[in-house]
């Protein structure tokens, strides 16, 4: 029986050249930063998908505390626009607290416009330190554009990530299929 070829950083870099992801001129940097790390091989499941996220393909959604997840989403829903090279803009953020008089409070409704639509977002968190990561989710998915094959997908990254980040890949499914079949990547079900 064949030995699977190990995946590192150089391997992902390989994979997303090979699926059209990135140029081979970000293959090379993100290769060149990582040194010597570059050749360490990774875990399978949240090490591997997260890595997508230093070739800028992917976002991930904190699982630790962020301090303000109020203000978090803003920044957070601006990293995943900026991966969509321009075809999304999210403007207007806004978050009404259900309990404006609490600091600490979490729970409220976050409105953003994408690409001028409006929408919004339950957020059920109940500590302002911790993003919802469902909404999260489903906010970042809501920018997948109709005018392009590729949207946001979390990453499934196994039954043992517990307070691990999700990890938003933007790709086309085609992409995701490679994803799968050369990094064994699996992605979530869309909200």
């Amino acid at each position: 029986m064949a030995k699977s070829q190990p995946i590192n950083y150089i391997r992902v870099a390989e994979v997303l050249t090979e699926l059209g992801m990135i140029t081979q001129e970000t293959a090379q940097s993100v290769i060149a930063d990582f040194g010597d790390l570059a050749h360490s091989e990774m875990k399978p499941g949240h090490e591997i998908a997260s890595s997508l996220e230093d070739f800028g393909v992917a976002v991930s959604i904190h699982a630790d505390d962020v301090d303000f997840a109020d203000q978090h989403y803003e920044w957070l829903l601006g990293e995943a626009a900026a991966l969509t090279g321009g075809k999304v803009t999210v403007d207007n953020y806004r978050f009404h607290k259900e309990d404006p008089d609490d600091e600490d409070a979490g729970r409220g409704t976050l409105y953003f416009e994408c690409n001028g639509k409006e929408l919004s977002f339950l957020i059920e968190q109940e500590s302002n330190d911790y993003l919802d990561m469902t909404a999260a989710q489903a906010a970042i998915e809501a920018l997948s554009p109709d005018d392009d094959p590729r949207s946001f997908r979390c990453a499934d990254c196994g039954p043992d990530t517990l307070g691990h980040d999700d990890v938003m890949v933007w790709a086309t499914a085609e992409q995701r299929e490679g994803l799968f079949q050369h990094l064994g990547i699996t992605f979530k079900e869309p909200w």
